[in-house]
């Protein structure tokens, strides 16, 4: 999983995509990634997201939850680009 653009508490392009654990065909993490978007404080989650693919979130700001089973990437920019952001584990919590 993958997100998002650096400024601290700047809202910003935000991205997220699964990392698969084997090759061969596509494969979807399990479980969902909830994540808040701005401006409005919007609660939006990701249910079983696809791997390898980044899905772009739209203004980031706020917690996000990994609660699937693959680490989640966050990037600085939309499209997973511009740097990883941070790596957020199945299970943990943190804040864009």
């Amino acid at each position: 999983m993958r997100f998002r653009q650096a400024a601290w508490y700047a809202p910003a392009a935000a991205a997220l995509l699964a990392l698969t654990m084997s090759a061969g065909p596509a494969q979807a993490a399990t479980g969902t990634f909830f994540y808040t978007e701005q401006p409005g404080d919007l609660e939006r989650s990701l249910t079983n997201p696809a791997d390898n693919m980044c899905f772009n979130l739209g203004n980031g700001g706020g917690p996000i939850s990994n609660q699937t089973d693959r680490v989640a990437n966050v990037y600085f920019q939309s499209n997973c680009t511009g740097g990883i952001f941070g790596f957020f584990n199945p299970g943990s919590n943190g804040t864009l």
